[in-house]
């Protein structure tokens, strides 16, 4: 009896777990896929270090100094240029410009360019 009542509250337990861990989940578009096969984000989070950037994309074609914050850590702008703009699919920096903002040594956020419109991780 006791053993049936544990299994009852793991199984219970077990899909709530499972269910919360889901909840989050967003299923794209026909549309976002076909544009995006690997995903709106890109190789990169907020936090990537400049070595990281670096080391996956090589040096960007422009970095833009933005100058310091209020501790003195400096601020750029680092741009990647899409080489191929009308290619449907976004991968890397192949088809749309991404700008990527740095505090210091660490990403902060991301813009991607698309001919009619901006994709921000604000």
């Amino acid at each position: 009896m006791i053993t049936q009542q544990w299994t009852s509250i793991w199984a219970v337990f077990l899909t709530a777990v499972l269910a919360a861990g889901c909840a989050d989940f967003v299923v794209p578009t026909a549309r976002e896929a076909a544009e995006q096969p690997f995903g709106t984000g890109g190789p990169f989070v907020r936090g990537t270090t400049k070595d990281k950037v670096l080391d996956s994309w090589g040096p960007p074609d422009h970095i833009v100094y933005l100058g310091v914050d209020e501790l003195g850590v400096p601020k750029e702008e680092w741009i990647y240029k899409g080489r191929l703009p009308n290619l449907p699919i976004d991968v890397e920096y192949v088809s749309r410009t991404k700008h990527l903002f740095f505090e210091g040594e660490t990403m902060v956020r991301w813009k991607v360019e698309k001919p009619t419109e901006t994709v921000s991780s604000e």
